[in-house]
């Protein structure tokens, strides 16, 4: 009986680490990319930071939130990646402009992105393709922020690429492989965290380095 009520009591104690985590992840997530905004809209540019990184990302966001949603799983789980969604569209489109890329053309690939996630997030594809998607979400994310990393250490320069957006991404990647673990325990999503959160870290260490090496070059 006494072993019982420390099993209910572990578990209610976890369950209530998760939600706090979960709360603090989607708060944070509404401002995650806002750093990075209001950086290349300060700029007038967006150097450093890269169109194809930021569109697999975008996929990535995308995949996990449609994901997430058909599985029915608790919206506390995912629900900062509605905002993260929006976010990196906002992005995307201030890319675009800078680089006066932004006209009609990019409308019929709007379109396309938006009917393929309406059908993952509606179940209206066959079961095995959500499953193949989620799988494909780690390699995305992965070449997503390998092809930023690699950028900025190759030109030594992170631009208009915020450091406080990488660390947030860092901590709301580390309190979600936290998150899935006591919830749902899917193993395709906490791999995807765990090499997310890693590399979220490099990202942030790389930009506070490379800018702080520009600063002193300046004196």
């Amino acid at each position: 009986m006494l072993n019982m009520e420390n099993v209910v009591g572990s578990s209610a104690t976890l369950l209530l680490l998760s939600n706090i985590l979960s709360i603090s992840v989607i708060l944070a997530c509404i401002v995650i990319k806002l750093p990075q905004i209001l950086s290349m809209i300060r700029g007038g540019s967006s150097k450093g930071v890269r169109l194809s990184s930021v569109l697999l990302e975008e996929c990535g966001y995308s995949i996990m939130l449609t994901y997430h949603f058909a599985m029915n799983y608790p919206i506390a789980t995912y629900f900062e990646y509605t905002f993260l969604v929006l976010q990196d569209l906002i992005v995307i489109v201030l890319i675009l402009g800078y680089n006066e890329k932004l006209n009609l053309s990019a409308l019929p690939f709007f379109a396309l992105y938006m009917c393929v996630f309406s059908c993952f997030a509606m179940n209206l594809v066959p079961g095995y393709v959500l499953k193949t998607a989620i799988s494909l979400c780690t390699p995305i994310s992965t070449s997503s922020k390998l092809i930023q990393l690699v950028s900025i250490v190759r030109n030594q320069d992170p631009g208009t690429v915020s450091a406080a957006t990488w660390g947030m991404a860092f901590y709301t990647t580390m309190a979600r492989s936290i998150t899935t673990l006591i919830q749902t325990g899917d193993v395709r999503v906490l791999i995807n965290f765990g090499i997310s959160c890693m590399l979220n870290l490099s990202l942030t260490i790389m930009v506070l380095h490379y800018r702080r090496s520009s600063k002193k070059k300046l004196y």
